[in-house]
């Protein structure tokens, strides 16, 4: 058992395929040590005798699994219930994994303190869920997670036991072959997690299940529900369980009213003629987690920095008009390295300390840990203080077009 350990890929991705071998029974990896994390590796093939075999089985405490690809196993990650230590997933697709039984999925995190789960895309579960989650916190950002035309999961998210909870940013699309009829469940096996705080903003749910839908099912006795500036689409019921306000959505039963770019493709940004475009309104932070949209999902397994014109719009995503785009071209800023180490680089641009903010996931300013120096239109900002982890920088600077201060966020890695 050893601790803090990086395993990572390079030279290409290397492929780990079981051929029916498994460590203790239990799945391609274990992870018995505490902190551990994983870099571009591929897991297939993962199969066990008690049919519960993972790509990667965390017995330990805490993990980070990045630029990962999880396909054909009983589970892609399965984790012990330490209820305890962070797990970080991100940047990472998940497809296929399941044995059939619908009590194995393409991600089953037990009782942990927190899960993570950014720029991510799970599909095609095989008849179980597309991310369950027991976690006490659990942040889900900027995601697809979809069935397509011919997936068939129970759920696109499962988080059984509540728990503090914000879903933000993520594409979620449910297909006909859904043999359980609800997008997203909470606390449906118990609210047995310390918090039942449910913050749904800014999500595009798409249904095409013909039976019957539900979008959002939630247990009777949720202590709070958020449902904010999301898109629902296809027929179906919103929502299920503890009364909550839906006014500040749009519910639309005709998907092809939304004018999405490339419908058929499952591009579900939007058109400049989309009736999401300005719907939006500010949510405020909770718990220190900002309840704003600073990213988008890009295909696959990536990011884009979510810029807004002046309003929000509905949905995971925000229609740039071209001659805005043409301004934000024209004011791009190159940032490098990233990762990095003691010093990260701002090219285009000069800015001084009062213009910068590096903040944990709980926005948790660190300004007091870092130097900026500018000069010949570069921003240096060191950082040989601030200790390993990941944060968004978050930059002020006037906008030339039409002279409004707006604000841009990155996430950055030091290592």
């Amino acid at each position: 058992q050893v601790d803090n350990l990086l395993i990572k890929g390079v030279g290409g991705r290397p492929h780990l395929v079981a051929n029916g071998q498994a460590i203790w029974g239990k799945g391609i990896w274990v992870l018995a040590g505490d902190n551990i994390t994983v870099d571009n590796i591929e897991f297939s093939g993962a199969t066990v005798p008690d049919e519960n075999g993972a790509g990667i089985r965390l017995d330990g405490i805490g993990m980070i699994v990045r630029n990962c690809y999880f396909h054909n196993n009983e589970n892609g990650i399965l984790t012990s219930n330490s209820l305890d230590g962070d797990i970080l997933i991100e940047y990472s697709e998940f497809n296929n994994n399941g044995f059939g039984d619908g009590y194995t999925h393409n991600l089953y995190i037990g009782k942990v303190s927190k899960l993570t789960f950014r720029y991510n895309y799970s599909h095609h579960a095989y008849i179980g869920h597309n991310l369950k989650s027991r976690a006490q916190e659990n942040i889900i950002l900027y995601n697809r997670i979809m069935d397509e035309s011919t997936g068939e999961s129970s759920r696109l998210i499962d988080l059984p036991n509540g728990g503090f909870s914000v879903i933000m940013g993520n594409v979620l699309m449910q297909g006909n072959n859904a043999p359980n009829n609800n997008l997203v469940g909470y606390g449906l096996e118990g609210l047995s997690n310390t918090l039942s705080e449910f913050y749904f903003v800014n999500n595009t749910l798409v249904n095409k299940r013909s039976a019957s839908c539900v979008f959002i099912h939630l247990a009777s006795g949720v202590s709070t529900a958020s449902i904010k500036n999301n898109i629902f689409t296809g027929t179906g019921t919103i929502l299920n369980g503890s009364s909550v306000s839906l006014l500040d959505n749009l519910i639309e039963p005709i998907i092809s009213n939304l004018n999405f770019t490339d419908e058929a493709n499952y591009d579900y940004s939007i058109m400049s003629n989309s009736p999401a475009i300005n719907g939006g309104i500010n949510v405020v932070s909770v718990n220190g987690v900002s309840l704003t949209p600073t990213s988008t999902y890009k295909h696959p397994t990536d990011f884009e920095v979510r810029i807004m014109n002046l309003t929000v719009d509905l949905g995971a995503y925000e229609y740039l008009s071209p001659v805005f785009i043409e301004e934000v071209l024209e004011n791009k800023i190159v940032l490098y390295p990233n990762p990095f180490v003691d010093e990260i680089t701002l090219k285009g641009i000069e800015l001084s300390q009062k213009d910068i903010t590096i903040v944990n996931s709980l926005g948790q300013s660190y300004n007091n840990l870092i130097t900026v120096v500018s000069t010949q239109n570069k921003t240096t900002i060191y950082t040989n203080k601030l200790v390993s982890g990941v944060y968004v920088l978050r930059l002020k600077r006037e906008n030339k077009l039409n002279r409004f201060q707006k604000e841009e966020g990155f996430t950055i890695i030091k290592r």
